[in-house]
């Protein structure tokens, strides 16, 4: 009778390994195969995390450049539509009574 080189069982055939040496072989490769899937996964897992936050600081940084340069315009808006009623209002009808426009 032959024996495993792994364990010393009996080996049919021509085989050099038994079955359960063979079968925990597999079951040891399908471990490995498992933690390496579970490693992919977690690795994926954190950079689709770390996108997420760059992505929202992008995003809070652009929203809060806009917002600035809207209150920036607006304000130019406020301090021109200012200086255009004084202009229209005063200065506007003193140079045409100057000038001798009614």
């Amino acid at each position: 009778m032959r024996r495993c080189n792994e364990c010393a069982q009996g080996v049919n055939d021509t085989d050099k390994v038994c079955t359960a040496c063979r079968l925990a072989e597999w079951k040891d490769q399908q471990q490995q195969a498992e933690a390496e899937r579970q490693r992919q996964y977690a690795l994926e897992a954190n950079r689709a995390a770390y996108l997420a936050k760059q992505k929202y600081m992008r995003d809070a940084l652009k929203a809060g450049m806009i917002t600035a340069f809207a209150v920036l315009l607006l304000l130019g808006f406020v301090s021109a539509t200012k200086e255009a009623l004084k202009y229209e209002w005063e200065t506007k009808p003193d140079m045409l009574k100057h000038n001798g426009v009614k």
